[in-house]
């Protein structure tokens, strides 16, 4: 109904969109959260920008569900390469 109300690519859908993934990320469904923080941050990145706070807080929860991934050795359960190539910038920063 919101996204109806909105529109698919408004930040408040980006919102809903972050906390659904954050919920998956929590039930360890992984597969189905990636694709929601992929979307919400394309929305973001266009309707927002980079720097903007809502960015920079799905930004971050991304980045901690590829590093929970990550820790878990569940890597071939990611369908995004850029998520693969962030994983192994992770790698290579620590």
């Amino acid at each position: 109904m919101r996204k109806q109300l909105l529109g698919s690519a408004h930040p408040d859908i980006a919102t809903s969109l972050n906390n659904l993934a954050g919920l998956y990320k929590f039930q360890g469904r992984y597969t189905e959260a990636e694709p929601l923080f992929l979307k919400a941050l394309t929305i973001l990145f266009s309707q927002l920008g980079e720097e903007h706070p809502n960015t920079q807080t799905v930004m971050k929860n991304y980045g901690i569900f590829l590093q929970q991934v990550l820790n878990e050795n569940r890597q071939g359960e990611l369908s995004d390469q850029r998520s693969l190539q962030i994983i192994s910038q992770m790698e290579s920063e620590e």
